[in-house]
């Protein structure tokens, strides 16, 4: 086991440092200037003075060297946008919004998803099933931007339910929430029911049932626990992707979150600000998947068991 995680880390590692590479070569070929579109009007002196500021003046290959050491040191740099403050800084103060957002989110799609999913599976054909995958397609269909002012209006606005925008009280986030998970929900139901049916299938699954065991251990702790290992392995990823893709939903419900500056910094050119959030978000990405490999091998010991563990 100790090999199987030593080798994920060192996988891990890896990958961020090329996605920190691919970052800072994509950023030194952005179109525009750095400095603004008005660059060119700036006095000479006062340009060198900006250049000199955030190392641009020096050889591409010391720009990268230093890029990278500051990296290992946990220095994303000063925003362009705002040269007050680091983008560390900014993240420190935007990312808990998004974060908690996220995770109420998250939370709210695999409670739900998967029961949708274990209920479709074990009434396949029959009423649940199709209640269940209609749920699921309705999830598909509806897109949080368009899911979101719904809700706002009707549940917020109209019939004054809960509050339809800002991000103050736990009532508050409830809506965001709803819509942000509504997509996850439609994935990760589906995902249950297919991997449940095939589970389900498994002569194993028909032995234990003619030994005599009751339905609900069968159900619990050999068809759920096996069937619950493709949905493990695509949480880390969806959890990032939710995480990363709230700036539709913050928007539109106030919340003052990270995904605005995620934007506005492409816009602009904030070089420091791209690479810091294309690299702060890499990294949870690259954290959540080396924790879920390791949580999968141990769920299933033929992962860590196998080629890719030794």
């Amino acid at each position: 086991m100790v090999k199987f995680i030593l080798r994920r880390f060192l996988y891990a590692l890896i990958t961020l440092w090329l996605i920190a590479s691919v970052t800072f070569v994509l950023m030194k070929n952005l179109p525009g200037n750095p400095l603004g579109e008005g660059a060119e009007k700036i006095p000479k002196a006062t340009r060198d003075m900006l250049l000199k500021q955030y190392g641009l003046d020096k050889p591409l290959w010391q720009q990268y060297l230093t890029f990278m050491n500051n990296i290992i040191h946990g220095d994303l740099g000063a925003s362009f946008q705002f040269p007050a403050h680091k983008v560390t800084d900014i993240i420190k103060q935007a990312f808990p919004s998004s974060l908690e957002l996220g995770l109420i989110s998250i939370v709210i799609a695999i409670v739900v998803g998967l029961t949708l999913g274990i209920i479709a599976a074990l009434n396949h054909n029959k009423a649940g099933d199709y209640t269940a995958m209609f749920i699921a397609i309705i999830g598909v269909s509806i897109p949080s931007f368009v899911l979101g002012p719904m809700l706002s209006y009707y549940v917020g606005v109209k019939w004054g339910i809960l509050p339809a925008g800002l991000w103050k009280g736990p009532s508050y986030k409830v809506l965001p929430a709803i819509a942000l998970s509504f997509g996850t929900i439609a994935i990760l139901a589906r995902l249950m029911r297919t991997s449940m049916l095939d589970v389900l299938n498994q002569d194993y699954i028909k032995t234990a049932k003619s030994k005599g065991l009751a339905s609900f251990t069968v159900v619990v702790k050999h068809t759920i626990r096996n069937a619950i290992l493709p949905v493990i392995t695509i949480i880390g990823p969806i959890f990032v992707n939710v995480i990363t893709g709230t700036l539709v939903v913050e928007q539109i419900f106030s919340v003052p979150g990270l995904g605005k500056h995620f934007v506005s910094s492409v816009s602009s050119n904030d070089y420091t600000m791209i690479s810091g959030l294309t690299i702060f978000y890499s990294s949870i990405l690259i954290v959540v998947i080396f924790i879920t490999d390791v949580v999968y091998g141990l769920v299933d010991p033929r992962i860590r068991l196998g080629k890719g563990g030794k």
